[in-house]
């Protein structure tokens, strides 16, 4: 095996699991509903926007809730690069966050709740 192998090898053993990536996905969801049903816009979440109405949606609880969390964080910009118990670490500080401003609890997704994903993540594909 060649180093440049190896190091591929060592990667995708620390990479983040598809079903992981699911569960992201699936709770990133959650907290879009939530924070909708509550009637929150993205101003009350994310302070910084304050030209529009902004309704949560998986995509913008995932670009500036989460990957913000995940860069302050962690230092990467991508969930692609986030390592099985990195996910854990970043869902523990948004479900804090959640609920000290929000009072939003969402436990994150296991596998009994893959019946959202057959209705809906097919629409969500994007990293």
């Amino acid at each position: 095996m060649q180093p440049n192998e190896k190091e591929k090898k060592n990667s995708a053993d620390k990479q983040r699991t598809l079903q992981q990536n699911k569960a992201l996905h699936l709770y990133l969801s959650q907290v879009a509903d939530e924070l909708d049903r509550q009637g929150h816009t993205m101003q009350n979440v994310v302070q910084k926007i304050t030209k529009v109405e902004i309704k949560p949606t998986l995509y913008n609880v995932k670009e500036m809730i989460w990957r913000e969390i995940m860069k302050a964080q962690l230092g990467k910009d991508s969930t692609t690069f986030l390592e099985k118990n990195e996910i854990d670490q970043v869902y523990d500080v948004m479900n804090k966050w959640l609920g000290t401003y929000f009072e939003i609890y969402i436990p994150f997704p296991n596998d009994e709740q893959r019946q959202w994903e057959k209705a809906n993540y097919s629409d969500y594909k994007k990293d």
